[in-house]
């Protein structure tokens, strides 16, 4: 049977000292992969996520899933980093970014990912929102980006970061009519093994600069009131989007 625990998905993009509020400096990474290490989770990417959920396998006590968005050329000192720490991971990477834009990855340091062990899934062909494209266009993101990751690396690509996270049930349904069978959201909730089905969501939180190490002991650990504080944020956000519709 499975267990009632419940595990958080981290969510990384750039690694550096940028004032983005989405680059995490390295000593913030470092600090906390040495956290859950010392804590004692087993650190794991969507490859191994998808086998747990389709084994009888016992599943850690403490346990966390972990991901980095968009393929920045700082994933290479990322993957370093959790090598160091004996931590899987799973890289999202975009296709037009990989393949034209500087200072994204490029093939083959996305196979250089592969060999070191870390699993790749898909970020979209260009970035771009999939909830407000036509059914044409979305297919057209979903497929083409999943046939060039598979070229590139040889071998099926059934995992996908929602680029920015925008999912909704037309695009969740034609992500599995194309064989995808994990679609990483930015829902910024815990997991519960005894609730996911394949195909599935999988709810991730984006790790922020300012987040405090505090912080990120509350992502992990499934505090309530961060989890409460970062779905009412997001409830607020949203409301000025809805009022510029109407």
């Amino acid at each position: 049977m499975l267990p009632q625990f419940e595990f958080a998905c981290l969510t990384y993009h750039v690694i550096g000292d940028s004032e983005d509020q989405y680059a995490v400096s390295e000593k913030q990474l470092r600090d906390h992969l040495r956290f859950l290490k010392t804590e004692g989770f087993i650190v794991e990417g969507f490859e191994q996520l998808h086998a747990r959920l389709l084994s009888d396998q016992e599943w850690p006590a403490r346990y966390a899933v972990f991901t980095l968005d968009d393929g920045h050329e700082s994933s290479m000192r990322a993957a370093d980093l959790l090598m160091e720490y004996k931590c899987q991971a799973t890289f999202f990477v975009t296709r037009n970014r990989s393949q034209q834009k500087a200072g994204f990855i490029r093939e083959p340091q996305i196979r250089e990912l592969r060999r070191r062990g870390f699993s790749l899934g898909t970020h979209g062909t260009t970035h771009r929102k999939l909830t407000s494209m036509s059914e044409e266009s979305c297919i057209e993101e979903l497929e083409g980006s999943k046939q060039w990751l598979e070229q590139t690396l040889g071998e099926p690509v059934c995992s996908m970061g929602a680029p920015g996270g925008f999912i909704n049930a037309r695009v969740f349904k034609l992500a599995k009519r194309l064989g995808y069978v994990l679609v990483g959201t930015c829902h910024e909730r815990m997991n519960s093994p005894r609730t996911m089905v394949l195909p599935g969501l999988v709810n991730r939180v984006n790790v922020r600069r300012h987040f405090s190490l505090g912080h990120f002991r509350d992502i992990v650990y499934g505090s309530s009131p961060f989890y409460l504080w970062r779905q009412l944020r997001s409830a607020a956000l949203a409301i000025p989007k809805e009022l510029t519709r109407g």
